[in-house]
Order: C-alpha cells, then sequence, then structure tokens
C-alpha cells in the first residue's frame, strides 16, 4: 500500500481527491489543508509520495516542493493544480517535482491519470533509491582502493562481490521493470538500435525479443492515423534538452487490434558535438481508460438527447444560490420563457407560480428543506402567455456529508390535460351517481364472482328491501325464492337457466321472473342484463317493477279468452249457417233455368265463399299476440315446414329470434307465396346479414318475383290472389315485437324478402 500525503487549500477537492485515490485500493492518503501543516505532519510520519496544489496561502506548491528537497533529495513530489502556465510547470520541474498534472477535464480522467503517475513515481524512486545506494557503495570502494595497494587484493575480491551485488541489482531492476505495468525503452539515436523491455513487447502481444528492436519496427506499428503528429512530437523533443515529449497514439497488436498507448521520452545524453544520442522513456497502455472516457462521453451525451428532446422539464438548482446548473429546452414549452431567461434570472420560477398555489409552493420548499420530501408536487403556473397550467414536480435532493442540501434535481411534468380528464371524469361521475340514485329503474352491478357490489335505491324499494341488506347479503336461495315467467317455483336446488345468465352478465333483455324476498314479499321484474368489461366488475342488471302490468296483463288475458269464447262460438254458428245457406243455394241452383237466374246465384254464392275466407282469416288473425312472445330458434322452424319439393337452402344454423309464436307461420306463408305465385320456383335461400347493430334476414327464391308497381301494396289486407291476408299477416305477426318486413327483389330474377330484426331481438346459440 503506497502511503501518500495529499495537500490543497479547497476542502472540497481535497474530498473527493481523497475518495478517487483510496478507491484505487493501493494508496493510503493522508490530507493537509496548507504547505505549512503537511511539513508539520511529515515530522510525525513517513510518506512514499506527495502531491501538492500549486496556488496556497502562506506557501505555494513550488516553494513547499523546494522545502522538501532541502532535506529529502528522493521522495517523489507530484504539482497537482488548476494553474496550466508553462513557465510554472517548467519552475515545478526544475525545482524536482517528479510530474505536472492540471486539474482541467472529465474528472474520472483526470484522477486515472493522477493514480498512474503516483504508482510511476513511487516505483522510479523505489528503483533510483536502490541504484543510488548501490553507486554509493562502489564509490566507497574506489575511494579504498586509491588509499591503499597494500589493500589491493581485499580491494579486488571486495569489488568481486560488488560486482555481484551489483549483478543483483541489475536483477532486481528487471523484476521491477516487469512487474511495472509500463513498458520500458532505450533508443541509441547513433545506432537507431532500441531496447525494447519484456513487458513493451507483452503489452501489444508479442513474446519478448520476438521482432528486433529499432526505430522502423516502432513506427510500422503506428496508427496511419497517429503518424505525422507523433513523428513529429518526437523530432521537437531532440532539439529540447530541457523537455521531451509526452503524447497519446494507437499501436498495432500482434492480433491487429489497436491499443490506445501513453508514451513519454526525453533525450538523456548528448555527444561532444551537442547532438542527442540517446533517449529513453515508457509507454504505457491506457486502453482501458479510454474506454471508460469513451462510456462516460456517451453515457453524458445519452443523458443529454434524454434532457433535450423530453417533453419534460428537467434541472438542476444549486441551493441555497437558487440558481440553475441546467435546465432542459422543454422549459419553453411548458413556461414560455428559454433557457436564458431563467439562466439569467433563477427567481423566474417563482414569478411563474399562480397567486393561489403560491403559499403551497413556499411550504412545500421549506418542508423540503427539512427533509419531508413527498413523491410529487402538484400546483398551477402561469406562462409567459398568461396561460394557466396544472403541473407535477418531481424532486431528488442532493445532500453534502453533513445532510444539507445543497442542490436540486428534478422532473416537471404538464399535467393540464390529466387535470381536465380528471375534471371530467368527476362531472361525469357525479352525473353518474345522480343518474344511478334517481332513475325510476332497479340497477345492480355485480363484480366477476356475481355478488352484488352496488345498487340503487329503485332496486331496493322494487325488492321490498334495504340496499345494504342486498349489498351485504344479496340475493341467494332458500332465503330467496325465484318464480318463472308461469309462476311456477323454482327450486333451490334446480339451476334456473335465465337466472344464471343474469348473474353471468350475458347481453340479454326482457327476462321475466318473480323474487320473493325472505320477508314472504314477491315482486315481478323485467330484467335485462349486460356484461362490464371493466376490471373488477361483472355484469349490471336494470330491471322494472311489472307487478302492476303483469296485474293488468293477466286481467287482459283473462277477458282475451272470453273475447276468444265468444267469438269460436259466434264463428262457429256463423260457419254452420253458412253451410245451410251454400246448401240452400245449391238446391236452388237445381230448380232454375235461366241464365239470369244462375248468374245471380253464383254472385250469392262467391259472397258467401268470401264471407267463409273472412270467417277463416278471424279465426287466424285472433291467435296472434295470444301468447307472450318467446326465443325461437328460425333453423328449428323453417326445417319443420313442408316445402313441397322444392330445394331449401337453410344458412340460419343457430340463430334465435325473440317473437310472436306465430313466427312460423311468417315463414310458412312466405314458402306458401313462392308455391303459388313464383311460377317456375326450385329453391329458396334463407340466409343473413349484420346492418349496424341490427339484422337482417333475407329469403329469396329464384321465381318470376313481384313487379315494382305491386311492391308497396302487397302487405296490405285484401291485397292480391286468393285470400289477399298471406303477407298482411307476416307483417302483424312480425310487428308484434317489433320486426319489420320488405321486399327488396328484381322483378324477372324472383323475390326477395328482408326481415330485419333489431338489436336486443336476436341470439346465436
Amino acid at each position: 500500500m503506497i502511503s501518500a500525503l495529499y495537500v490543497d487549500d479547497d476542502p472540497s477537492f481535497l474530498e473527493i481527491g481523497k475518495m478517487f485515490l483510496e478507491h484505487s485500493g493501493m494508496i493510503q492518503i493522508t490530507t493537509a489543508i496548507s504547505a505549512k501543516a503537511a511539513l508539520e505532519t511529515m515530522q510525525e510520519q513517513i510518506f512514499d509520495v506527495i502531491i501538492s496544489d500549486y496556488e496556497m496561502p502562506g506557501m505555494n506548491g513550488i516553494e513547499f516542493l523546494k522545502k522538501i528537497r532541502e532535506k529529502n533529495a528522493i521522495i517523489p513530489f507530484i504539482i497537482f493544480t488548476g494553474r496550466g502556465r508553462e513557465d510554472v510547470a517548467i519552475e515545478a520541474l526544475n525545482s524536482g517535482a517528479s510530474f505536472y498534472l492540471q486539474k482541467d477535464g472529465n474528472p474520472a480522467a483526470l484522477f486515472i491519470e493522477l493514480i498512474n503517475m503516483v504508482n510511476r513515481a513511487v516505483q522510479h524512486a523505489h528503483a533510483a533509491f536502490e541504484l543510488e545506494k548501490k553507486n554509493e557503495e562502489l564509490t566507497s570502494l574506489n575511494e579504498e582502493l586509491a588509499a591503499s595497494e597494500e589493500e589491493l587484493r581485499r580491494t579486488i575480491e571486495q569489488l568481486a562481490l560488488q560486482s555481484e551485488q551489483i549483478r543483483e541489482s541489475e536483477e532486481r531492476y528487471r523484476l521491477v521493470m516487469e512487474a511495472t505495468s509500463d513498458g520500458i525503452w532505450d533508443w541509441n539515436l547513433k545506432t537507431n538500435e532500441a531496447f525494447f523491455s519484456d513487458w513493451y513487447y507483452r503489452m501489444i502481444g508479442y513474446e519478448p525479443g520476438e521482432f528486433e528492436g529499432n526505430y522502423e519496427n516502432w513506427r510500422s506499428l503506428l496508427h496511419p492515423d497517429d503518424v505525422i503528429r507523433a513523428e513529429k512530437e518526437i523530432q521537437e523533443s531532440l532539439t529540447r534538452k530541457d523537455k521531451g515529449f509526452d503524447i497519446e497514439f494507437r499501436i498495432r497488436t500482434k492480433n491487429g487490434d489497436y491499443r490506445y498507448i501513453h508514451g513519454r521520452g526525453k533525450v538523456v545524453a548528448w555527444d561532444n558535438e551537442g547532438n542527442p544520442c540517446r533517449m529513453v522513456g515508457s509507454h504505457i497502455d491506457i486502453t482501458d481508460r479510454k474506454r471508460m472516457e469513451s462510456a462516460l462521453l456517451d453515457s453524458e451525451e445519452k443523458y443529454r438527447l434524454l434532457a433535450e428532446k423530453s417533453r419534460d422539464l428537467i434541472f438542476m438548482l444549486r441551493l441555497p444560490e437558487w440558481k440553475y446548473e441546467y435546465i432542459s429546452p422543454s422549459v419553453l414549452e411548458i413556461t414560455g420563457y428559454t433557457q436564458e431567461e431563467f439562466y439569467r434570472n433563477p427567481d423566474l420560477l417563482r414569478r411563474c407560480i399562480a397567486p393561489h398555489s403560491l403559499e403551497y409552493f413556499e411550504k412545500a420548499y421549506k418542508d423540503l428543506l427539512n427533509g419531508i420530501i413527498p413523491e410529487t408536487y402538484e400546483f398551477q403556473i402561469i406562462t409567459k402567455s398568461g396561460e394557466l397550467k396544472w403541473v407535477s414536480q418531481r424532486n431528488s435532493p442532493i445532500t453534502d456529508k453533513s445532510g444539507t442540501i445543497t442542490a436540486l434535481q428534478g422532473i416537471v411534468t404538464d399535467i393540464t390535460e390529466r387535470k381536465t380528464s380528471e375534471e371530467i371524469v368527476c362531472e361525469a361521475m357525479q352525473k353518474y351517481e345522480t343518474l344511478f340514485s334517481s332513475v325510476p329503474t332497479g340497477i345492480i352491478v355485480t363484480d366477476e364472482n356475481g355478488a352484488i357490489i352496488e345498487v340503487n335505491q329503485h332496486a331496493a324499494r322494487i325488492l321490498h328491501v334495504s340496499r345494504e341488506e342486498l349489498i351485504d347479503k344479496g340475493i341467494s336461495r332458500p332465503e330467496w325464492t325465484i318464480f318463472k315467467n308461469d309462476g311456477t317455483i323454482v327450486s333451490s336446488s334446480q339451476t334456473y337457466p335465465l337466472l344464471e345468465l343474469l348473474k353471468q352478465g350475458e347481453n340479454i333483455a326482457g327476462i321475466e321472473i318473480g323474487i320473493q324476498n325472505p320477508n314472504g314479499e314477491i315482486a315481478w321484474i323485467m330484467a335485462t342484463a349486460s356484461l362490464l368489461r371493466l376490471k373488477g366488475y361483472g355484469s349490471v342488471v336494470s330491471f322494472l317493477d311489472i307487478g302492476e302490468q303483469r296485474r293488468i296483463s293477466q286481467a287482459l288475458t283473462m277477458v282475451n279468452k272470453k273475447l276468444s269464447l265468444l267469438t269460436s262460438i259466434t264463428r262457429h254458428d256463423v260457419k254452420n249457417s253458412l253451410t245451410a245457406l251454400k246448401g240452400f243455394l245449391y238446391l236452388l241452383a237445381e230448380e232454375i233455368d235461366t241464365e239470369s237466374e244462375k248468374e245471380l246465384i253464383g254472385r250469392i254464392g262467391s259472397i258467401t265463399g268470401d264471407i267463409e275466407r273472412k270467417i277463416l282469416f278471424t279465426s287466424t288473425y285472433q291467435n296472434i299476440g295470444a301468447e307472450s312472445p318467446q326465443w325461437q330458434n328460425i333453423s328449428h322452424l323453417v326445417d319443420a315446414l313442408n316445402a313441397d319439393g322444392m330445394k331449401v337452402v337453410n344458412e340460419l344454423k343457430g340463430l334465435e329470434v325473440f317473437a310472436d309464436q306465430m313466427l312460423g307461420m311468417v315463414f310458412e306463408n312466405l314458402i306458401q307465396n313462392s308455391l303459388m305465385h313464383g311460377e317456375k320456383v326450385s329453391q329458396i335461400l334463407l340466409s343473413k346479414r349484420q346492418e349496424g347493430q341490427d339484422l337482417i334476414i333475407l329469403y329469396e327464391d329464384d321465381g318470376i318475383g313481384i313487379p315494382d308497381s305491386e311492391k308497396e301494396n302487397i302487405f296490405e289486407r285484401g291485397y292480391g290472389k286468393n285470400t289477399g291476408f298471406g303477407l298482411f299477416l307476416i307483417k302483424e305477426i312480425l310487428s308484434i315485437t317489433g320486426l319489420s318486413i320488405r321486399e327488396t327483389g328484381k322483378y324477372g330474377e324472383g323475390a326477395r324478402f328482408e326481415i330485419l330484426v333489431p338489436q336486443g331481438s336476436y341470439r346465436f346459440s
């Protein structure tokens, strides 16, 4: 572990430097705030290296260096300063400084370079110390040799011993060179031969001595883009005795890759004519450092691009100066003010705060300084154009070692649109709650498992219980009793399909059931259910109280039954009378001879037949609407009809329609219409198509069709051949549940009837 004394009058830089240097794991730092304090520390502790700032009160770095060199000429001394004048650097090196390094540039790269300087300086100092020690020993031996010939033999022996020691010293020097990560080179400028250390070769992937050491081989390994610059630096250094070269370049390894090298060199010997004859130096592999620098630059560039492209405002605010170190370009879009305006006037933010939000903002700022930091702040600002906006601010404070907040970084987001949406949603919720509570319809909302989670007051009144009871206990059997539409009870152990559909939220409508609560009170309702495609919700069931309607319906049904009975009796008697009348007309026709009388009898018979057909029509019409509508499978109805040998193509599989129970007569009359009037019908096609939310059932034959002049009249009562009631009955049967029919065929190509089934009146099984 290297023991280093680090001297700087800037406490913050002293602290960050200590952190970076000790983070390497190789250096133990002792700090001093001035040169005077450093000298006092050195009286109590020994250090391997000294790192000193230049500009310090009382005694600057070079004065401190000279003071050190008065007592210790060997200890490495590195000037680490922000002052970059060349005369300072020259004076420092002339005064015995090991290295001179400016504080400018990227902090990470700067301290990596400083760590390398510390390592090299200490290594060189140790090597120099060993050499100086051996030189002193050799000097002593030479003095002893000159002093006495008498002791020549012993001196020779001592020289032999010293020679061995020198060999050992050289071996130690070799080991030091192998242990260091520097590539050492020694260039004989006269012969152009060069010595490259073993590590020099290994650093670029070669075995030691694998290629001859000379300038040309070194030059051939340089990256083509670096050759001119490197040679220029080296040539210039050959003419300067006081300064060598210090450059970075790329060199090709054995496998063809390039590595970054920090090269230093200096002329150390001149001939009698003053020409340089020897230059030594080192190559340090800085590829990893370069990669770190590149990665750091990439990271900084990505952060810059992110900040500049973000729609959110990103800022860094220095406290307590209240000065922006950075504010992103999106500040213009959010506030209407430019970055430059905020940099010139940091207090501009406070002036943007809407008056009604200022007190909240000031309190939030005081809380932040006291360590109370909520996740977000939401307040309103007034832009440069006078527009009122909502913003959300998220803060991340930066503190010093004592915990004091020294800076604030954060993100400001324009949430005006979100706030507007929240107000709209809030208003919609209020309207929904008002509608939910005041609508004259019972409404029950269930969760995904069918449990009741919300009930309006009207639903509770219809079912004769409280809202709380419905929500807490639900509608469960056997406490509650369910009645079918015909009044029969659904057993508690029996699954009632319609009830299950309501629980599951299937899209069904017009379900009539009776519900008896635990108190014995019965409510008859007509229910509609819809599936809620929202997380946490199952279905919504709405229902009407049809108890009174049901009682009226039952009374009307009773009246209709009585009227039907009376009509049936009357129709039976009239038919008997018509039969007798037709018999008498037949007998009368046998007795008369004149043509005029026979014609008269024929007319009476025709009128009698017309009366008989109308009585038959009343029998059929009487049954329309007599029974409650129900869901009917169209395919089954069609398959049960007699098509008298015609081919029927049925594409209505699975289609169910909610209609009068005489719906089968609709398709029966359409088929009879094709048989009687189509003339050449051989095939009937039944299909469907969607028209918006409604469904169209298509009936098509390949007969002669219906003339355009008759299309508007064919559904009128009594129109057409034979009875004239077939298509009229179809229209009446369909209209019971809101269905309608029209003819859209092209005359000569066949009849085409379209039955329109509204949404909610059809489904697929």
